[in-house]
């Protein structure tokens, strides 16, 4: 490589460079770049599932390698995610009896894409599993499995227990580094950072209705309390927050280095090779020579001024850093971007929080609240639109197809008390600051509900009264809510005839606000079997790779099953790490 021919993209610079920064930069877009200050093997821009999973498997073969990180706080969306990967014929399905193959995901993933089928499907289906057994072999990180149907359950060739979940963590192990991953949202934990697995909120949420059940309560309240002492937050990691950190933790130990408050400026070039990246850290702009690769896994573009071009202007719950550098850097180094999917973000319905003071909070509503027996959502009109208890993503898709901005999620004292409705926890958690706050509206009628909220009381009235009807028969004549495998998994088994169907008539009621939002993008760079970034003649770009958000969705914005995003962002990242350390994935 000769030094005289390295030159920097030039691009405005971000906000918080400093003004010597400034300088630095437009000065170094026209004069030849000397030298390098730091050289690693593989730079990883971004600290989400994707970026760690690349980070620790070019680490396992030896590689130098630098992750860095725009904000304050490691792990990206993931860390806000239910921590869910979904991998066909994967090696915990037969755990829960289940008998896959890549032949039927084949099928499946045909019947679900139709004409949007990628040629890196057959790929993804024959490498998700390898990259599982790899992550699980030579990580902290452990999947488990659970029985839980694909999204389009009457499709050929769908299954069960496709969808695997994360193990939990002792984030103890990461010592006071453990402060620097980015904390759940709101209702996802208890007092803060009080972290629980889902298989542990029966007796979370029923600490005294058994001995056996207070004892467990009280051993994971005592330590809580003790690590809010000792760390400052909760150490117990449950869902994507146990993914950040036994990955974070697994690359400590192979000696990857951790930068955070560093974001990426501009890639490097020799020629068309990407060489290095100019990174701002420590309030300096510093060039960082990449030997091996610059690895893209900047969090997607849901957070980018560009991001209405693609996703409907909507309220999401995504991290605030995923702004589209990734995808800038690609395009100043050559690459491009596909033609956008269909549907170019998860979806989901979100309520929020407004404090006043400080952002607003955002509460994604997958499954676990609205699709328990109880729980009605209605339009403005105070009708039902769609199945509550339907996959998110095709719940907002309803709520786009018929104009609505804006529902409410209505619940009676019970449900509240056994369910939670989004930050508002089940019993015995207090929901005085959340009704104080404006979140959750309550009143000790339907009807005093219905005016408080500004929907037609009769409607609403009438639209209870059906559901607890439907409760009866177990059968929803209006839109098949618990008529499939899917919504059942979600309902409650104790409910009976139908375990999504309950009633809805102890006061007081209450009622959540709820918008079609979104979670993260699904629109990215286009990119080859091991993640290369392309170029417009669909040539990979040597030593530039993209993974995770800043790679397009291999299913171009459709959704087969839960974790369709952790799922593919972690098995080509993981492709990307052995294309770079020279392995066959």
């Amino acid at each position: 490589m000769k030094p005289s021919s390295l030159r920097i993209v030039a691009r405005p610079c971000l906000r918080a460079a400093s003004s010597r920064a400034i300088a630095f930069r437009f000065f170094s877009a026209s004069r030849i770049i000397a030298k390098f200050d730091a050289s690693y093997d593989v730079v990883v821009v971004g600290s989400g599932c994707s970026g760690l999973t690349t980070a620790i498997v070019c680490a396992k073969h030896g590689l130098k390698v630098l992750v860095v990180e725009k904000t304050q706080y490691f792990g990206g969306t993931t860390a806000y995610s239910g921590g869910g990967a979904w991998v066909p014929n994967n090696r915990h399905q037969p755990a829960i009896g289940v008998k896959d193959s890549a032949e039927q995901a084949d099928i499946y993933l045909h019947n679900v894409l139709g004409d949007l089928w990628d040629e890196k499907v057959p790929v993804y289906i024959e490498s998700a599993p390898k990259m599982v057994e790899w992550v699980e072999e030579n990580s902290a990180l452990k999947f488990k499995p659970v029985p839980l149907p694909d999204y389009h359950y009457s499709i050929e060739g769908a299954s069960v227990g496709r969808t695997i979940l994360t193990s939990e963590f002792n984030g103890r192990q990461l010592g006071k580094m453990i402060k620097q991953i980015r904390y759940p949202l709101q209702g996802y934990s208890a007092f803060g950072t009080m972290q629980a697995d889902p298989a542990e909120l029966a007796y979370l949420t029923n600490p005294f209705s058994s001995l056996s059940n207070f004892t467990k309560a009280t051993t994971r309240a005592l330590g809580y309390l003790s690590d809010l002492v000792r760390f400052g937050k909760g150490a117990y990691m449950c869902n994507g927050n146990a993914i950040v950190g036994s990955l974070l933790y697994s690359g400590i130990n192979l000696g990857v280095t951790f930068w955070n408050h560093s974001p990426a400026l501009s890639s490097i070039l020799d020629g068309s090779k990407v060489v290095g990246i100019e990174v701002l850290h420590d309030g300096l702009a510093q060039k960082i020579e990449a030997k091996k690769g610059i690895v893209l896994a900047s969090g997607g573009l849901a957070r980018a001024p560009e991001a209405r071009k693609y996703i409907p202007n909507e309220w999401g719950a995504s991290v605030n850093g995923g702004t589209g550098d990734g995808k800038r850097i690609a395009l100043e180094s050559g690459g491009v971007m596909p033609p956008p999917n269909p549907d170019n973000a998860i979806y989901a319905p979100i309520s929020l929080l407004n404090k006043g003071k400080g952002p607003i909070r955002r509460f994604p509503h997958f499954a676990i609240d609205r699709a328990k027996p109880g729980s009605v959502i209605v339009g403005l009109d105070g009708k039902r639109f769609a199945s509550e208890s339907q996959p998110y993503q095709e719940f907002v898709s309803a709520m786009h197809k018929k104009g609505i901005k804006k529902a409410y999620f209505i619940g009676d004292k019970k449900f509240l008390r056994k369910y939670g409705m989004g930050m508002a926890l089940p019993w015995p958690y207090p929901i005085f600051n959340l009704k104080r706050q404006g979140y959750l509206v309550s009143a000790p009628t339907l009807t005093e509900l219905a005016e408080k909220i500004g929907v037609p009381a009769d409607t609403l009235t009438e639209t209870v009264a059906n559901m607890n009807k439907y409760s009866e028969t177990g059968v929803d004549p209006e839109f098949n809510r618990g008529g499939n495998v899917y919504d059942r998994f979600y309902g409650d088994a104790a409910v009976k005839p139908n375990p999504s169907l309950g009633k809805c008539e102890t006061g007081p009621f209450y009622a959540l606000a709820v918008y079609p939002g979104n979670v993260s993008s699904l629109y990215g760079l286009k990119t080859g079997y091991n993640s290369e970034v392309l170029n417009a003649e669909g040539k990979p770009i040597e030593g530039l790779y993209a993974v995770g958000l800043d790679q397009n969705s291999v299913f171009k914005g459709t959704y087969p099953g839960g974790g369709s995003s952790i799922g593919p962002g972690m098995t080509f990242a993981y492709r990307a790490g052995m294309k770079i350390s020279g392995d066959v994935a």
